[in-house]
């Protein structure tokens, strides 16, 4: 399908055309016109000197015309997949389509590399940019046989992101000293109260896929997410292991998985869980998809047994694209956590709103979350019955324009308020997060 998929590329039409435009300062060699340039580039690429062609299309990426520019960086990331860089290749595309969101040609490529370097997700995202801005019928039709038949062939790959933190409430803990109970006030310790902090967050995703059958993988992920104060006694990681098979039914991509996870918080075990999860990804058209997953895990608590219960949780989300340069993504979410007290099971509904938006080499992007909790019996505490109200506001920005080594810098805050009819649960914290994150 990969192949099916080239071929659609180079069918759909030429997005540059040529005319005489070329500077001696911008690049091109004097007294040539870019399509001369173009044609001594082709020369070097046939007698494999790669590093002329390569200075020739360079400086042609810094031509007055940008008809001219956006030809010589999709010359380039063949060239680049030519000598094996395939992540070169796509860099070269990204800053195309950065200037022109339009030109499907290139946007079938990126789509394609994409698959073939294990981000199957990027892959699909890019195949929905495309058919929001357009596809010749006979292209679509080869690109919806690509859609429906997608799957990663890399072998082994993952992601990463580290970012300092300087957050309101790192603790997610009421600002109250004192609150009220059935038996009397209660001060709490400066633990127990909302503590500011500057921290490190360790964000890391890793895939291992080995072939079952012709049509199905095992896929192995792992990933961990730390973060980390000064005060080591508020320091929380999580580790999670997931294996299982992946395929395809009905035009979907169903993946079973086992799950095992573990928290530490303050340096000290928190809780373990073992379960599964169900993963069930549908594109619709060619410009939205649908997603849903079920997780059952039974979770049990370190220090407090008389949390241990099944965890089941079902999240559908729903992405379109409506521009090549703006997508949405719309998620419900319903949670259950049984326990061995009333007053600690919990059930919980959630939504999520997402939209991102490409500005020039960076992608702005805006999340609204909200939900509600509430518990089954009454807190013999504090003599009420638990009912949180969460929201979550987030807005951020990937500058692409300044990506070194794959690196690309992140910035995102994040403001949440949580009102809560136990006070202990009632806070506010705002999060800012300078990032650095790369798929490899």
């Amino acid at each position: 399908m990969a192949s099916a998929l080239l071929l659609a590329a180079f069918a759909a039409p030429a997005f540059a055309q040529a005319s005489p435009a070329c500077d001696s300062e911008k690049g091109c060699a004097a007294g040539l016109n870019a399509v001369q340039v173009f044609a001594i580039a082709d020369r070097y690429v046939a007698a494999k000197r790669f590093s002329d062609a390569e200075t020739l299309l360079k400086g042609l990426t810094r031509d007055p015309n940008s008809d001219y520019r956006a030809e010589a960086r999709f010359r380039l990331s063949i060239l680049r997949e030519a000598q094996g860089d395939k992540q070169g290749a796509i860099e070269w595309l990204k800053a195309l389509l950065d200037e022109k969101p339009n030109a499907g040609r290139p946007r079938l490529e990126l789509a394609r590399l994409l698959a073939e370097t294990g981000d199957e997700s990027g892959a699909r995202r890019e195949l929905r940019r495309a058919g929001a801005a357009g596809l010749p019928d006979d292209v679509a039709r080869v690109v919806d046989r690509f859609a429906t038949a997608l799957r990663s062939s890399r072998t082994i790959g993952g992601s990463i992101e580290v970012a300092v933190a300087p957050d309101s409430n790192i603790n997610r803990a009421t600002s109250q000293e004192r609150v009220d109970t059935v038996v009397a006030p209660l001060t709490l310790s400066k633990d127990a109260r909302a503590t500011s902090g500057v921290g490190f967050s360790l964000s890391a995703q890793g895939f291992a896929r080995g072939k079952l059958t012709e049509t199905i993988d095992l896929l192995s992920r792992a990933s961990v997410r730390a973060d980390l104060y000064g005060k080591s006694q508020f320091n929380d990681v999580v580790l999670t292991l997931a294996s299982g098979p992946e395929f395809r039914l009905a035009g979907a991509r169903v993946r079973p998985a086992a799950i095992a996870q573990r928290r530490w918080f303050g340096g000290d075990l928190y809780s373990e869980s073992y379960g599964g999860s169900l993963n069930v990804l549908k594109p619709l058209d060619r410009v939205s998809q649908v997603e849903g997953e079920l997780t059952l895990l039974q979770s049990n608590y370190a220090k407090a047994p008389i949390q241990d219960g099944l965890l089941s949780d079902l999240s559908i989300a729903y992405d379109r694209a409506f521009s090549p340069r703006f997508s949405t993504r719309v998620s419900v979410r319903g949670t259950r956590q049984d326990a061995k007290v009333d007053f600690l099971a919990t059930k919980s509904v959630g939504v999520d709103l997402l939209a991102s938006r490409a500005f020039g080499k960076q992608l702005g992007y805006v999340q609204l979350s909200g939900f509600r909790l509430s518990a089954d019996g009454r807190d013999p505490l504090f003599g009420v019955t638990r009912n949180d109200k969460r929201f979550d506001l987030t807005g951020g920005i990937i500058l692409r324009r300044f990506t070194w080594r794959g690196l690309a810098p992140l910035v995102r805050v994040t403001h949440t308020e949580s009102d809560s009819t136990i006070p202990i649960y009632d806070f506010k914290r705002t999060r800012v997060e300078f990032a650095l994150s790369r798929e490899f």
